[in-house]
């Protein structure tokens, strides 16, 4: 319904699920809400549907510039409005009316609403001259910010170098507005949202600032994610310096493989978690790839972790992408590898020592590098 904003590219993992701990919501009663508003969009409707967690649209007409939503939901639940021009803000349900004009972000309601439009609204500021200058960008010239980013670039050039800067400016100030939006309503629901979409962009330390079981957003449907993100974040705390716990998977002939059968042989192992269906997970591989060229007759054996549930579309991006490491399949389900190291978001590379030792389990890109440059 609208275009890819450029927060869209703050994320360098895909999130997934983390069995384990379990989030109960809280689901409050349903309530009548309606939200007016303008716009001067050119298409007929409007589009509404819930967000954080997402569910199935609804569209409501434009006449002479104006909407009504009328709709009963769960107070309190997230839900977005657009008009298919790129003007969209999201909205608490509440018995209060809103009116809205959702080009300028004018807004009478309640308090509550009120700010949460105005948190937007400090994004938008930042987006309107983001994304412009990120449309006006080349495919390549867009990949080549990424991947250095992600994994450094060898042929980087001045114009990359002053990209990237400027790329890395636009997400500081994304960053910086959306920790001020957590903390100036902590005493609310509104924290959910920006916890739900920027899980990601979060510090250790701030995930523990913010992640309380006292908050009055923490069960709020939307946290689930989060939840499960910051479970994940403290397992993987938690067995770093420890002995690697041991897994089953499977190899692509169909035999089984224990992590114990490549651990304690005189040399490091590195594990890196990814599936067939993770694009982030694929951009790594030419960086991997060189890596495990680096380093492969050192001392580090490598080894592809597949989260797919699908083993035929793992085994074709097998095929696909010729990776030249032990590759091994370990489906995203209670119990698995994924869920034993805490993996809630792919790619991830956990680094184990000779002796059996995790060293890291945050390591990424430019930072993984370095390590095994210093230990090799």
């Amino acid at each position: 319904m609208n275009k890819q904003t450029f927060i869209t590219f703050l994320l360098a993992v895909v999130t997934m699920t983390l069995q384990g701990q379990t989030f109960t919501p809280l689901v409050e009663d349903s309530v009548d809400y309606v939200i007016t508003g303008t716009t001067n969009s050119t298409y007929d409707s409007v589009v509404v549907f819930p967000c954080a967690p997402y569910g199935d649209s609804m569209k409501f007409p434009i006449r002479d510039g104006k909407f009504t939503v009328k709709d009963r939901k769960p107070r309190h639940m997230f839900v977005q409005i657009g008009d298919n021009e790129g003007n969209d803000l999201r909205f608490i349900v509440e018995e209060m009316p809103t009116h809205i004009n959702l080009v300028t972000g004018e807004v009478t309601g309640s308090e509550l609403q009120k700010r949460f439009i105005r948190c937007q609204m400090r994004e938008r500021v930042i987006n309107n001259v983001a994304e412009p200058w990120w449309d006006s960008l080349s495919d390549d010239e867009k990949d080549r910010i990424i991947t250095m980013r992600i994994d450094g670039l060898p042929d980087a050039t001045a114009k990359d170098s002053a990209n990237v800067k400027k790329y890395n400016g636009h997400m500081a100030d994304l960053v910086a507005t959306n920790l001020q939006n957590i903390r100036e309503n902590i005493d609310n629901v509104i924290p959910a949202w920006y916890l739900y979409t920027g899980e990601g962009s979060l510090s250790p330390e701030q995930m523990d600032e913010f992640m309380r079981e006292d908050a009055p957003y923490a069960r709020h449907p939307a946290m689930e994610r989060p939840w499960k993100y910051y479970w994940g974040m403290q397992k993987r705390g938690a067995i770093t310096g420890k002995t690697a716990p041991d897994f089953e998977a499977e190899a692509p002939d169909g035999t089984k493989h224990r992590l114990s059968d490549y651990l304690g042989r005189g040399q490091y192992v590195l594990l890196d978690f990814w599936a067939s269906w993770c694009g982030p997970c694929i951009a790594s591989f030419p960086f991997m790839k060189e890596l495990y060229a680096t380093y492969k007759d050192r001392g580090l054996h490598f080894i592809g972790v597949s989260c797919d549930k699908d083993r035929t579309a793992w085994l074709k991006a097998l095929d696909k992408h010729q990776l030249p490491w032990t590759a091994l399949l370990s489906p995203s389900r209670e119990g698995d590898a994924r869920d034993i190291y805490g993996v809630t978001g792919i790619p991830t590379v956990i680094l184990i020592s000779p002796d059996g030792t995790i060293i890291s389990t945050e390591l990424e890109g430019k930072a993984l590098a370095e390590k095994l440059a210093e230990i090799f």
